[in-house]
């Protein structure tokens, strides 16, 4: 199949569910029909950009339509909701934007629960992750921000990665006081990341409000503390997850070990 261009393979998308999707959704799906073979690091945030761009460029012309946060359906099936089924869109309660204003952001990207056997702890270690299943890999060693310590389940430290990136200040927790305490990190980043796999590190924090602040306390303790009567998640988290890679240094020394160990029985 020919790789499609962004626009096409999300129109194509939607073409074959007739429903309202969230954009992550949309990313996925792109990669399992294989629409695109190169997603880049950040395909989701690639998705909501094209959907948003064509929305704030054409109006009540563009060929998408938002229904909800991060949410989008193809306009003609608005129009015609005949086509679909009662169950996948209500047209009365459907809320039609003619403009879609951009959400402050000062959380980028997370990861919840990594597992810290998947880190080769060396003297700077790679913290690799993904978006998705099929995107790039990114390296965030060098993110800025909040990080959580967790023995099993159970958080046992708070900490921030300003002064030092996060690479660093963990590797400091392999060796210091907290060293056995702790099996698994969650962190949460500040620096954006580009579609090639980069931190974009040149950010200023303008027009910062008392509502940002409430937004990224809020997020950050509903996704770290999981608490049961919170029935959704942190408001600025959507599409910003990143899924943990094992460092590609972790098999080469189980197999290392493995040859030794057999020779050893030899």
């Amino acid at each position: 199949m020919t790789q499609l261009k962004w626009k096409d393979a999300i129109v194509k998308v939607f073409e074959d569910e007739k429903k309202a999707l969230h954009y992550t959704e949309i990313a996925e799906l792109i990669a399992e029909k294989g629409y695109r073979k190169s997603l880049g690091a950040t395909p989701q945030d690639t998705v909501s950009a094209s959907i948003t761009t064509d929305i704030n460029s054409y109006k009540e012309k563009s060929i998408f339509a938002r229904v909800d946060k991060g949410v989008y359906i193809l306009r003609k099936f608005l129009e015609n909701s005949s086509d679909l089924e009662a169950s996948d869109i209500e047209s009365k309660t459907v809320i039609i934007e003619k403009t879609t204003k951009e959400i402050y952001k000062i959380i980028n990207s997370f990861g919840i629960y990594w597992n810290r056997t998947l880190v080769h702890w060396k003297s700077y270690p790679d913290l690799l992750g993904i978006q998705q299943v099929g995107a790039s890999e990114v390296n965030f060693r060098e993110q800025i921000g909040i990080y959580l310590l967790h023995d099993g389940r159970e958080t046992i430290y708070v900490g921030q990665a300003i002064d030092q990136p996060l690479g660093k200040r963990l590797k400091i927790h392999t060796i210091d006081r907290l060293s056995g305490r702790w099996d698994r990190f969650s962190w949460f980043g500040f620096y954006p990341i580009s579609d090639k796999g980069n931190l974009i590190t040149d950010v200023k924090l303008d027009n910062f409000t008392f509502q940002n602040l409430g937004d990224l306390l809020e997020a950050v303790l509903i996704e770290s503390m999981e608490p049961r009567q919170n029935r959704k998640q942190g408001n600025l988290f959507s599409g910003l997850e990143f899924l943990q890679l094992e460092a590609p240094e972790i098999q080469k020394i189980q197999k290392q070990q493995l040859i030794k160990e057999l020779t050893e029985k030899l």
